[in-house]
């Protein structure tokens, strides 16, 4: 024999309340995280949207939607939750980073294919060329120098990482259109290889201090050897480097999302080495002379900006450099800033160090670039 639940609210006390109050306290919630949401869209969007055309449009609805999305007051904790879970779970680091082994992770475009990659690598290295023969017009020395891959040079830390075949011998095929074109240009996987442990940070795309000293030592010493530098290197001891160890945390875990977490929720963080350089100071008396001006110019990419490869590179040099270089610049970025600015053209450099990494190479031309290169085959800079 079946018995019907039957609800009788003087049994229940004060407990039947319970469903009404959750529902009011659910309602006033979302009520007042909406008014702090609204509350935080600048006046200019919400004077965009009033523009009667946008509304009839729908254009207005479009931004109210994108900058509720964006000021939602809870988004950074969901996001945060959201990448803890995916971590955790399936060592998911997002589109644009892989881990490799414990502590390891690897950018993306190192191990991505591109069409037409030939191609491109080809038209960049004619405008390598170029650059190299219209500087050369002005009697400034230009010198190239490939950054090989973190991938490359630290494949004992993928664990199994595919890696297309093709990209194999790409740096000496590239090297050698260069060389074909008269542009003097250095290999940095010889001084990277030489290095005794890692070259590159574990969370990060570039080289470590070790890597960047190493780099910075062998670029002075074939400058020095070619005769395009002079000065004698400046010292590098307990005087002029200052180090110790300490916590750093990459930009391969930044893109991936991971440094809002909580410690007990992410990858650890980086131990290594983290330097003071002292710069390099010319006493000149030639007060209207150029012998205070920098040994040379470099541009280049965010390589250039990390691991204190410039302070090791001036006192390798034994004199100023000039860092022109461009967090992601790409190929292209720091060379053309530098080359249509007043200071190359109101101060002639003496030398001109292009640094330029290999998983630049063949991505695909963007706009800003074409164009660069248009105007190269004007012969113009």
């Amino acid at each position: 024999m079946s018995e019907s639940f039957i609800y009788r609210p003087e049994r229940a006390g004060l407990w039947k309340y319970l469903p009404a109050a959750a529902f009011a306290a659910i309602t006033l919630g979302g009520f007042a995280v909406g008014i702090q949401t609204l509350r935080a869209i600048p006046a200019d969007k919400w004077s965009e949207m009033a523009d009667w055309k946008k509304v009839v449009q729908g254009e207005s609805t479009r931004i109210l939607t994108s900058q509720l999305n964006e000021k939602f007051i809870f988004s950074k904790a969901f996001a945060a939750t959201e990448r803890a879970v995916s971590w955790n779970l399936a060592r998911d680091t997002g589109a644009q980073v892989r881990p490799g082994c414990t502590g390891w992770f690897f950018l993306t475009d190192e191990l991505s294919s591109f069409d037409g990659a030939a191609q491109n690598a080809k038209a960049r290295a004619w405008m390598v060329g170029q650059v190299a023969t219209l500087l050369k017009a002005q009697g400034i020395p230009l010198v190239v120098a490939v950054v090989p891959d973190k991938a490359r040079m630290e494949s004992s830390h993928t664990c199994g990482m595919y890696r297309p075949a093709a990209f194999g011998p790409r740096m000496d095929q590239w090297i050698g259109e260069l060389q074909q074109a008269q542009v003097p240009v250095l290999d940095l996987r010889l001084p990277l290889q030489a290095v005794t442990g890692e070259r590159y940070y574990r969370t990060d795309s570039h080289w470590n201090e070790a890597g960047a000293n190493a780099v910075a030592a062998y670029i002075a010493t074939q400058l020095r050897q070619k005769q395009w530098i002079s000065s004698d290197a400046a010292p590098l001891n307990a005087d002029s480097v200052k180090s110790r160890q300490g916590e750093r945390m990459g930009d391969l875990y930044k893109v991936s999302s991971l440094e809002d977490l909580p410690a007990w929720a992410r990858p650890a963080t980086e131990i290594t080495t983290l330097s003071e350089v002292a710069p390099v100071v010319v006493n000149s008396d030639d007060l209207f002379g150029d012998s205070g001006l920098p040994a040379l110019s470099l541009i280049g990419t965010s390589f250039s900006l990390r691991g204190n490869f410039v302070p090791f590179l001036s006192r390798h040099v034994g004199a100023p450099v000039a860092n022109l270089a461009k967090d992601g610049g790409a190929f292209d970025g720091a060379a053309q800033a530098y080359f249509h600015s007043k200071e190359f053209s109101q101060d002639a450099p003496k030398l001109v160090l292009w640094e330029i990494p290999e998983r630049m190479i063949q991505r695909p031309f963007e706009p800003k670039e074409r164009a660069w290169f248009e105007r190269l085959r004007q012969g113009k800079l």
